[in-house]
């Protein structure tokens, strides 16, 4: 076995390639740039008003401070010119200011009485109150580069350089494959000797959860031929595959030898952890990427947290897995052979992330998880783990962190 911090930093030197497509905007949030974005126009495109008020020449206010209202422009109006002389134009936020206009007075500082302004306080208050043509960006400047993540802001920009369709990096490919003759569906009623098979949209869940929707779920009995050859069509189709059940050392755990037919080359297989011993893990030669789980409900969604979610996550340009702590709420006290990922459910204490640790039955206990936030990783060599240990968490889902 090795350590799960081997294994951690051996899962993360692999990536996948990501591919790019091409998408509506209106589809795109959350999702990763994979050009660079270019301004197609100044923005503002105009010398845009940024108060209502009156437009004036403001050299005009060194002889009068009353100005006759020619008429009034609103935002979409056609470019107007303003004349020579004491005269103004009404204008309403986000217009275009007239040509000959270079200042914009706000009613605030105004008396209106019928067709006539009257500037009413100091002059020296007085702004222009008007964003110039080209002042946030140039057409042609680079206003977003490849490997940003697109944010609702973020698509504001985009709209306003006309890009109706983006280039992102495609979301990859994931197969949840179970293997087991116990599982029945969903909707289906056990015998004695069945379940039903829920682990596998738990994981699907999960994985939405951070955003990678382009799952798919298969389910197939303990036939090693039926199994290979619904392993082989994944493999042919998919960025990445994961197997539940089948990779322990039991009689019908065909997972390890059918991969090896399959051209899948390990890189390792069972990790010093708690739950979560069995996983595994490899490749083929065309980088589609295997992770053999353990069939244990609790076992398999800790290693998905644990090293798939964060392998994917750095699989897009520009991103590393986030990694939290938190203290301990108390003393926790475990068999210190293994790394141990402890239950936990977290509070914000003044600022301060506290873990209460959480009991169970073990890793086929999936009850337990009901009150659990994620889990905490006790590696032996950092102990002891008493009360205020500061250590790494690994919550279940991105909306939490």
């Amino acid at each position: 076995m090795i350590s799960s911090l081997q294994a951690q930093t051996t899962v993360l030197s692999y990536q996948l390639q990501p591919r790019v497509v091409t998408i509506p905007l209106e589809d795109s949030l959350s999702r990763i740039l994979a050009e660079d974005v270019l301004a197609d126009i100044d923005q503002p495109p105009f010398h845009r008003v940024a108060m209502d008020g009156i437009a004036v020449k403001k050299e005009q206010l060194l002889s009068s401070k009353k100005f006759r209202i020619l008429g009034t422009i609103s935002a979409g109006s056609a470019i107007a010119t303003l004349p020579e002389g004491n005269v103004c134009f009404e204008i309403m936020t986000g217009a275009v200011l007239p040509l000959n206009a270079d200042f914009v007075i706000r009613y605030e500082d105004l008396k209106i009485f019928q067709d006539e302004a009257e500037v009413c306080c100091n002059l020296e208050k007085l702004s222009a109150n008007y964003h110039p043509q080209g002042s946030d960006y140039r057409k042609g400047d680079k206003v977003l580069i490849t490997g940003t993540k697109i944010k609702s802001t973020t698509t504001a920009i985009l709209a306003s350089v006309g890009k109706s369709k983006v280039q992102v990096f495609d979301y990859p490919n994931v197969a949840i494959l179970s293997t087991g003759d116990e599982l029945v569906d969903i909707g289906d009623v056990p015998q004695p000797h069945q379940i039903r098979w829920s682990n596998g949209i738990s994981l699907k869940q999960q994985l939405a959860s951070f955003n990678f929707s382009k799952v798919s779920l298969h389910k197939v009995g303990d036939d090693e031929a039926a199994m290979k050859k619904l392993m082989l069509e994944l493999l042919q189709t998919k960025d990445v595959l994961l197997l539940t059940g089948g990779v322990s050392a039991g009689k019908f755990d065909f997972v390890p030898k059918l991969l090896k037919e399959c051209q899948v080359q390990e890189i390792f297989h069972k990790v010093a952890q708690r739950p979560g011993k069995p996983l595994w893990f490899g490749k083929t030669e065309t980088n589609v990427f295997v992770f053999g789980l353990p069939g244990n409900p609790v076992s398999c969604l800790v290693n998905l947290r644990k090293f798939i979610i964060p392998f994917l996550v750095r699989s897009y340009p520009g991103n590393q897995p986030s990694v939290q702590k938190a203290y301990l709420s108390e003393e926790v006290k475990f068999n210190k052979s293994l790394t141990y990922y402890c239950q936990i459910k977290m509070k914000n204490s003044e600022g301060k992330l506290i873990a209460t640790p959480l009991s169970g039955n073990g890793s086929g206990d999936f009850y337990q998880l009901r009150d659990s936030d994620g889990f905490m990783e006790l590696r032996p060599e950092d102990g002891p783990f008493d009360k205020n240990f500061l250590g790494e968490i690994y919550l279940w889902e991105k909306n939490n962190e």
